[in-house]
């Protein structure tokens, strides 16, 4: 396939898998967190890099950069193969260089076909901001200095071929050229000297493993789960990774552990992996909710009960939580809802490590490691008197905090495509992608009950999507939930917008609703509006017209209207301009 003339590259659809959440601080495109970042600070620290360690070890670090990224891309283009051709495919990637400021691409010549492993290119790179933020450090090279783009190049092209693919830049708009050219083969191809030059310390053949942990792979790859490999506890942010150091210290002891964290964060995942990597993996892990019962139920079900010799007493004997946990894990869930009787009784079995059943005389033994969650109402039940200040010392011993997903967005591919192999297997259904409408909500979504909600939402949404077909933001939505998504996109002129399930500005159909719910009258309300604006405007029609988006004649003609409909106005007060 041989071509010297310019590959159309669809920018808005792929502009439109750009979400940004201003409100969160956050830029998408798929999976991947993007950010905006000046020229001048780029070329700073590419200065800061050469100044600092000298040129070939700069080189090597930044060529590297753009190898991370272009791997990321190149699961985008993957995942695209079904409904393009490979020609089409493959040229998200030059499209996303272009998308993401880094230089605009022109194909010279291109042979593509990953079934046979045959590859040839040759590319023009005009305005590259990599040969910019050189110039502007140290003006004129004596070498080709795009280096990130050359990295992201051979990255992204190894990715989608399979076979590691190297690039060499023949032409640089930094040593004087009109523009940039590249021209890639597979590295078996290139003699050795240049391509151990060209490898700059990054292994192409690891490239593919980089490109799965991106949001594509979620879509396309979902047999194939990433994150932390210890059983569901699924993330790479860093409050995940944080916590997750916090388990593995803590583990193996037999410290009391408490999990703090808001409902739905993972609490009970997390001391069921406490126990899994402990030495009582082999022993039972006993979890009790201490809200699901009170008084003197609650003792019975945690402390056990002795048969009683009185006709209107419990007729058997029966083991407790506690001492069914008897030399492995006691979960003890919401423990701030415990009552005062029930805490006096669990903080004696701490410092003895013995516990009495209710009726009996005798304490029995038990040898357990007790890991507790609570949410911050814990410390306010300390200070108000409902929870034994003592009891909470002994249960606080190693705090771990579990992050909200709210504050662990960037875990979200990771736990999507956790969740979409779990729900596919079970329903026995092949999800062939997940749309742009539903990537947005998902990104931006406030998720308030954290990971047990994302799990529901995945459910449900496996559920209704048609099998081997893409699940849409219809199936993750509940009719149940009246909250919307934040989801932001780029309008036809660039600018920042919400966005619709059309493309257009969406508008807040709950604010809407709760109008017309009201005893809301348009003419009214249109009335007060327009006053309103002249009002602002101090009488000038043309400013107040501009601000409610009419021209002048259209406000003159409807302001005329409230004048009539209000004695005693003045139209004199008026003024045109």
């Amino acid at each position: 396939m041989d071509s010297s003339t310019t590959v159309g590259v669809d920018i808005g659809h792929l502009s439109a898998r750009l979400r940004f959440n201003p409100e969160e601080g956050c830029i998408w495109l798929e999976g991947q967190r993007m950010l905006m970042l000046h020229l001048t600070a780029f070329a700073s620290l590419r200065r800061e890099l050469i100044d600092t360690f000298g040129i070939e070890v700069a080189r090597g670090l930044i060529t590297r950069m753009g190898h991370a990224s272009g791997a990321a891309d190149a699961a985008l283009a993957r995942r695209t193969k079904p409904d393009m051709g490979i020609r089409e495919s493959f040229m998200i990637g030059p499209g996303l260089h272009a998308l993401e400021g880094m230089v605009a691409v022109e194909p010279v010549l291109l042979d593509v076909d990953p079934e046979t492993d045959v590859y040839a290119g040759e590319w023009i790179w005009r305005n590259s901001a990599e040969v910019d933020a050189h110039l502007h450090a140290y003006g004129i090279s004596a070498e080709p200095v795009c280096w990130a783009l050359l990295g992201y190049a051979s990255a992204f092209t190894s990715a989608y071929m399979g076979l590691p693919v190297l690039y060499r830049e023949v032409e640089c708009r930094a040593t004087g050229a009109a523009h940039c050219r590249i021209i890639g083969k597979p590295a078996d191809q290139w003699d050795d000297a240049v391509r151990d030059d060209l490898h700059q310390g990054f292994d192409l053949a690891d490239t593919q493993a980089e490109a799965g942990s991106s949001w594509a792979s979620v879509c396309g790859e979902p047999d194939h789960p990433g994150g932390w490999p210890h059983d569901r506890m699924v993330g790479a942010s860093a409050g995940f990774v944080a916590m997750m150091h916090m388990v593995d210290k803590v583990a193996r002891t037999d410290a009391v552990v408490m999990l703090i964290g808001e409902p739905g964060a993972g609490k009970k995942s997390c001391a069921r992996l406490l126990h899994k990597l402990s030495a009582r993996c082999s022993k039972p892990f006993v979890a009790f909710n201490c809200a699901a019962l009170s008084c003197d139920q609650l003792d019975v079900d945690l402390f056990g009960v002795e048969k009683s010799t009185s006709a209107s007493g419990p007729q058997v004997s029966r083991s407790g939580r506690i001492e069914r946990a008897n030399g492995g894990t006691l979960f003890l869930e919401d423990v701030h809802r415990l009552d005062l009787r029930a805490q006096t009784k669990l903080l004696r079995v701490l410092q003895t490590g013995e516990v009495e059943r209710v009726g009996g005389a005798q304490p029995r033994p038990v040898h357990i490691r007790v890991v507790a969650s609570s949410n911050a109402r814990l410390i306010d039940a300390m200070r108000d008197g409902s929870f034994r200040e003592d009891l909470y010392y002994r249960l606080t011993t190693f705090p771990i905090v579990v992050p909200p997903l709210r504050e662990r967005r960037t875990d979200l591919p990771l736990l999507i495509r956790h969740f979409l192999d779990v729900f596919s297997r079970r329903y026995g259904k092949k999800i062939t992608g997940v749309s742009e409408m539903a990537v947005g909500y998902l990104l931006t979504h406030d998720f308030p009950g954290n990971v047990t909600e994302l799990e529901s939402m995945i459910e449900r949404a496996i559920i209704m999507a048609p099998n081997r077909g893409p699940l849409d933001v219809a199936y993750l939505t509940s009719p149940i939930d009246e909250r919307n998504p934040r989801i932001y996109g780029l309008s036809n002129h660039g600018l920042l917008i919400p966005k619709r399930d059309d493309g257009g500005a969406r508008h807040d159909t709950g604010a809407l609703d709760r109008l017309l719910d009201s005893k809301f009258e348009l003419e009214s309300f249109e009335n007060e509006l327009i006053a309103r604006a002249v009002e602002r405007a101090a009488g000038n029609l043309s400013k107040a017209a501009k601000a409610l988006g009419l021209t002048r004649p259209q406000l003159a003609y409807r302001y005329r209207k409230v004048q009539e409909g209000a004695p005693g106005a003045q139209s004199g007060d008026l003024r045109t301009d």
